[in-house]
C-alpha cells in the first residue's frame, strides 16, 4: 500500500513494491510492467513518480528496458 506519511518517497515506495512483486514471482520473468498512464490512473498518482520508480528499477537491475 502506498503511504503518504511514509519516510520513503513515492518513487521509492513504488519501486520497492514492484521489486517485491518480482522477488515473490507475482510478476513473471519477461512480463511487462503496467503502463505508466494506466497505473497512475488506477492508483491515483501522477505519472512522474512512477516513471522515476521504473528508472530506479532499471538502475537496480530487476527489470530491463526493451
Amino acid at each position: 500500500m502506498l503511504m503518504k506519511s511514509s519516510t520513503q518517497s513515492l518513487p521509492e515506495q513504488l519501486s520497492e513494491r514492484f521489486a517485491e512483486r518480482i522477488r515473490n514471482r507475482l510478476l513473471a520473468p519477461g512480463a511487462r510492467l503496467p503502463s505508466v498512464r494506466q497505473f497512475a490512473q488506477q492508483h491515483g498518482v501522477r505519472p512522474s513518480p512512477l516513471v522515476a520508480a521504473y528508472d530506479q528499477l532499471l538502475a537496480l537491475g530487476p527489470v530491463e528496458a526493451r
